[in-house]
């Protein structure tokens, strides 16, 4: 019998050996994590588990364009509460830049914005993509800042 509570004092040490990975559960939908990309650590929620080893991720503060499906190991943790956005990689600041030169709108730009399809005043306060921008609702917080089309804006 002297042998029993030794197994199980050798199987509760490997138990603490492995740490928080034994007991971690696996990513899911709606998990705010930190991802590898472009050579930084950036903010994410996982938005789908398309298949074994991956996740697609939406980056916070990005549009959808820069939604990816990224592998298990690009993924470096959950995270809580508020983490500082490093500055855009640098495929982000081109595609932006190519954009302002050719996109209809212009930051500083005054625009009806359609938001639950009722139109607002609005300014176009980034150029996120192709005829994408970010837009904040005049006499609202910045919380309500959102990333639209061009066809959900019309000149003021």
């Amino acid at each position: 019998m002297a042998a029993r509570p030794r197994f199980r004092s050798l199987l509760l040490c490997a138990a603490l050996a492995l740490g928080p990975a034994a007991c971690s559960r696996p990513y899911d939908v709606g998990d705010r994590v930190l991802v590898e990309w472009e050579g930084n650590v950036y903010p994410a929620v996982i938005t789908e588990v398309p298949g074994p080893g991956k996740l697609k991720v939406h980056y916070d503060g990005y549009d959808e364009i820069w939604d990816e499906v990224v592998p298990r190991g690009r993924v470096k943790g959950r995270t809580d509460g508020e983490v500082p956005i490093p500055e855009p990689p640098a495929k982000v600041r081109r595609t932006a830049l190519e954009a302002a030169r050719t996109n209809q709108y212009k930051i500083g730009d005054r625009v009806k914005a359609e938001w639950h399809g009722y139109q607002y005043q609005a300014l176009v306060v980034g150029i996120v993509g192709p005829e994408r921008y970010r837009v904040h609702f005049e006499g609202y917080g910045n919380e309500w800042d959102v990333n639209v089309g061009r066809d959900s804006l019309q000149p003021r």
